[in-house]
């Protein structure tokens, strides 16, 4: 899988300003977008007052963003005399500031919405489903991303668990022009998205099945797990969000024992766990990897709202990664 990287600073900015446009991005985000970028191009340490030149903001209002940025996971040096330096790139982390950059190289303003933006990231929260259900004011392609859910779950009200740092856990907000009838499909064409992406690593290349209706497995073991919920009357599909969460970088018999000590009832016959670090051999960045999810979940999605085949393509897709295909 090829792994994004960050657009140079003039593509961003013409990217920033179309997503604030639209207003998916306030000004503070895309500042420090901004200002990340900069130092992300940079070949050396660059001045506050250099900066502050580039993006119009005073040295003080540079320092803060710096500040932030450090905050949130971003290993930013400095020195009296040198200015600021980005010492390694921030491809693990969650934050808007690390992925949104890598969201905009698939950002239409043209189309209707986006999967990734706007985003919204809380380091810890109770679920992010209940932070996108009922959320009015947003619109549909929002993004709910946290490092740790203290009330995740998973389908039928079981508990969902997850190693703080290692996953991937986010909910997208879907306002979807769909029957009621038809809202099954938006949990299948995200399962399709997340194996869409997992292919894209060599070492996977026809191995991620789903397991109907929520799970993808990687030979055989629980890579990923998919919740959708939503609202709807008799005619139409009022939201819906779809929460997924991906373990990335986890141990699966650590995640095992924790897992177990929530066991419910059936929990013996459910896949054992796995992670995308055990199965390639070798940690996954994040940042690129959500951005590639999404990416992907956007176009799977989208194509169920606009071409008429798409029920018969996904269908179809599906068939092939069944994992029940020659269970008894």
């Amino acid at each position: 899988m090829k792994l994004q990287s960050w657009l140079d600073p003039e593509q961003i900015e013409t990217c920033l300003a179309a997503a604030a446009g639209h207003r998916l991005i306030d000004s503070g985000l895309a500042q420090r977008v901004r200002l990340a970028s900069l130092l992300s191009a940079a070949s050396g340490p660059v001045s506050g007052e250099t900066l502050g030149r580039r993006l119009g903001l005073s040295r003080a209002a540079i320092h803060k963003h710096i500040d932030q940025l450090r905050s949130s996971g971003f290993a930013i040096e400095s020195s009296t005399g040198s200015g600021y330096r980005l010492s390694r790139t921030p491809d693990d982390l969650l934050c808007a500031e690390a992925v949104v950059p890598l969201i905009l190289q698939s950002f239409d303003p043209e189309l209707p919405w986006t999967a990734g933006l706007p985003y919204l990231f809380r380091q810890t929260c109770e679920s992010t489903n209940l932070l996108l259900k009922g959320a009015e004011s947003l619109p549909s392609g929002a993004v709910a991303v946290t490092e740790h859910q203290t009330l995740g779950r998973g389908r039928l009200g079981r508990t969902w668990s997850d190693l703080v740092g290692k996953e991937i856990m986010f909910s997208v907000l879907l306002r979807p022009a769909l029957a009621p009838a038809q809202a099954h499909l938006l949990s299948l064409a995200a399962a399709l998205g997340v194996a869409l992406t997992l292919e894209g690593y060599p070492e996977l290349a026809g191995k991620a099945k789903v397991k109907w209706p929520n799970d993808v497995l990687i030979d055989g073991r629980k890579v990923c797990g998919i919740l959708v919920e939503g609202s709807m009357d008799a005619d139409r599909l009022h939201w819906a969000v779809a929460g997924i969460g991906l373990n990335a970088n986890g141990n699966s018999a650590e995640l095992q024992s924790i897992i177990d000590e929530h066991a419910d009832e059936g929990s013996e016959k459910r896949p054992q766990p796995t992670s995308l670090e055990e199965c390639l051999g070798r940690p996954v960045p994040r940042a690129p990897l959500l951005a590639s999810l999404l990416s992907n979940l956007t176009s799977v999605w989208r194509r169920l709202e606009s071409e008429p085949a798409a029920v018969a393509l996904l269908l179809g897709e599906l068939s092939r990664r069944d994992a029940l295909e020659g269970s008894v």
